[in-house]
Formats: C-alpha cells, sequence, structure tokens
C-alpha cells in the first residue's frame, strides 16, 4: 500500500514533521488552502493502486479496514463506493449515512429550523438507519471514502470547481449511482472519528459561508434552479447569522 498526504497550506510545522518522521510517505505541500476536493484530487491523481481511500486527518484507522476494504470492492464490482462504521472515542456511533438531499430539508438546515422542530430533517439524516447492518444507501460520509480506479476513470474526480468542501462526497455518490454502481455502508469493520478537529480553527463565518456556497452550487448542479438561486439569495443571511455566533463565542471567552 502506499500513504500520501496532501498538506493543505498549513502553518503548523505538519509537512517538516512528515519528511522527518515518515520519510516514506508521498506528501504534496500546497502554499495556500484551495479547498478539500482540490487536495484530494491531487492525491488521486498521485496515487497508483487499484483501491483509493480518502481519509480525514481527524481519524483514526481501525484494525483490519484497509485488508478488508480492498477485498471487498475487488470481489464486488458492483460496489463503487464504501463507507466503513465510524464510531467516537467512547464507542458511540458516528451517524455517517445520508439520503439524497432534498430541497426543503437542505433550506430547513441553512435556516437552523431543527433547533426549532428537531424532526424536520429526519428524512435527510436517515434518523432511523441501523448502522449495525451492511446496507445499500444513498451517500457515506467523506471521513472513510474508498473506491476502484475503474470507477473513478468512468465518473471522474471529486468536483473541485464547484466544491471547496461540503457536498464534493454528495456529488460524487450521485454519480457513482448514476453510472450504475452500489453505494455501500459496511458494519463488519470500523474506524475511530475525532468529529470536526479539523474544523475548530475555522470561524463560523467561514464555515457558514463554505457550507451555504457548496449547497447552492449541489441544487445548481442536480435541481431546478429557483432552488439554487434561493439559497443563493438566503446566503448573505446566513453569513451574518455565522458571525453573530463568531461575536458571542468571543465576548463568552472574554468572561470566562
Amino acid at each position: 500500500f502506499e500513504v500520501l498526504v496532501i498538506d493543505n497550506g498549513s502553518g503548523d510545522g505538519t509537512s517538516t514533521m512528515i519528511r522527518s518522521y515518515f520519510p516514506s510517505v508521498h506528501l504534496i505541500q500546497n502554499d495556500a488552502n484551495r479547498g478539500f476536493a482540490y487536495a484530494c484530487n491531487q492525491g488521486l491523481k498521485m496515487a497508483t493502486g487499484e483501491v483509493l481511500v480518502l481519509f480525514n486527518p481527524d481519524m483514526l484507522m481501525g484494525k483490519d479496514v484497509i485488508d478488508h476494504t480492498y477485498k471487498t470492492l475487488m470481489t464486488h464490482r458492483d460496489i463503487g463506493v464504501i463507507g466503513v462504521k465510524l464510531v467516537r472515542p467512547d464507542g458511540s456511533i458516528v451517524t455517517s449515512v445520508r439520503r439524497d438531499p432534498e430541497f426543503r430539508d437542505q433550506l430547513a438546515i441553512l435556516l437552523k429550523l431543527p433547533h426549532l422542530f428537531p424532526h424536520v430533517t429526519d428524512r435527510y439524516l436517515a434518523t432511523d438507519f441501523d448502522y449495525s447492518i451492511s446496507q445499500n444507501v444513498d451517500q457515506v460520509r467523506g471521513s472513510f471514502f474508498a473506491f476502484r480506479r475503474d470507477v473513478m476513470e468512468k465518473v471522474g474526480v471529486l468536483d473541485a470547481e464547484n466544491f471547496f468542501i461540503w457536498f464534493e462526497e454528495v456529488d460524487f455518490c450521485r454519480r457513482v449511482r448514476q453510472a450504475g454502481f452500489r453505494i455501500w455502508y459496511d458494519a463488519s469493520v470500523s474506524c475511530t472519528d475525532l468529529v470536526g478537529q479539523s474544523f475548530k480553527q475555522q470561524s463560523a463565518r467561514l464555515k457558514q459561508a463554505r457550507f451555504s456556497k457548496s449547497m447552492a452550487r449541489y441544487f445548481r448542479k442536480w435541481h431546478p434552479a429557483w432552488q439554487a438561486w434561493t439559497i443563493y439569495v438566503l446566503r448573505p443571511f446566513v453569513i451574518v447569522i455565522g458571525a453573530l455566533s463568531d461575536l458571542i463565542a468571543v465576548k463568552s471567552d472574554m468572561w470566562k
């Protein structure tokens, strides 16, 4: 197997550490953060294996996961993408399976309606999903995201032009299904997901700006144009809410 690390413009000495302690790792060092999808594509184009695994930096690899994933994808050629069970350090399940986004549930997320009406996104979040059973799904979380080279050659790499971060794996899964492959959630192996550590350095305003932009572009690509334009119109309000959240957080820290 081969390990590729894409350092997406970090300033914390990651690249120096990798060169010193892991000289066998293939390192790509970007001078700026060009986005998650862009960086993943750099690695995908450099990789030589038959099975490719996208693996987030805030994840811990589980026992036998790579071996099992390889064997499953090479044996079942109709499977296009595999996601595995994700658990927190305390053993609790990370909800990693989603159904295809629909305008009403994404609008609810954008407007923060689940804070008032918790069940409004139940369909999209697949709250009835049984994580103990391996099965076909619409999409899996990009934290652990595996597929064969022939699948990538048929549908292309991640859409880095439209998605800086968020919705890139949703779009990829949709293209994979459109090409006739299955998306497979595998409950027999697991990885530990530290959930959100990569985003702690980003402000709420920036996260809301990037999330809402990717959402709008996803709907522009796959849904009627009016739905995408509705999201574009709402984006400034969402970004303001994020900025207010940052301000409240700063004031809260000052009083501690």
